[in-house]
């Protein structure tokens, strides 16, 4: 069985408009395809429900619709980490590229922990650690045609 670490934003885009939703959609749809497992660290729950009420604070979905998005969100099987050697190393990783803050840290951390690959929708954290981590994919690298083949993070 194959597991990956992916990142809030592949999660997000899945579910509310955005540049990358036609990639993360069907990036999840072939993870799940595949019984891939899905890994983060707790932090990623949080970063939903803050962008769901965000949303509906800021009036670009209704509060119906905030709430639908919010449970989709939760619904995601994921394996969620947290403890402080973990949190102690992304705020090395954070250090060690020059990151603002520890969140998307984190999520190195954890793929570089588990050894799975990590998956970002965050093209910024993607071209300043890419040269220097390994098995790191920017979702906008996929194509927005349907996958109809195994992944391959080159595609």
């Amino acid at each position: 069985m194959s597991a990956v670490v992916l990142d809030s934003g592949i999660f997000i885009a899945s579910v509310y408009p955005e540049t990358l939703t036609i990639q993360a959609k069907n990036l999840l749809k072939r993870l799940q395809a595949s019984k891939t497992v899905f890994h983060a660290p707790s932090l990623l729950r949080y970063e939903m429900i803050a962008v769901s009420r965000k949303a509906v604070y800021q009036k670009r979905v209704t509060a119906e619709e905030g709430l639908t998005a919010r449970d989709i969100l939760l619904s995601y099987p994921i394996t969620l980490h947290i403890d402080e050697a973990l949190l102690k190393r992304g705020y090395e990783i954070a250090t060690q590229f020059e990151r603002p803050t520890a969140y998307d840290s984190q999520y190195l951390a954890l793929a570089e922990r588990l050894d799975y690959p990590f998956w970002t929708a965050d093209e910024r954290l993607f071209n300043a650690i890419t040269s220097k981590l390994p098995n790191v994919f920017w979702l906008g690298n996929l194509s927005a045609e349907p996958m109809m083949t195994p992944l391959n993070p080159t595609d």
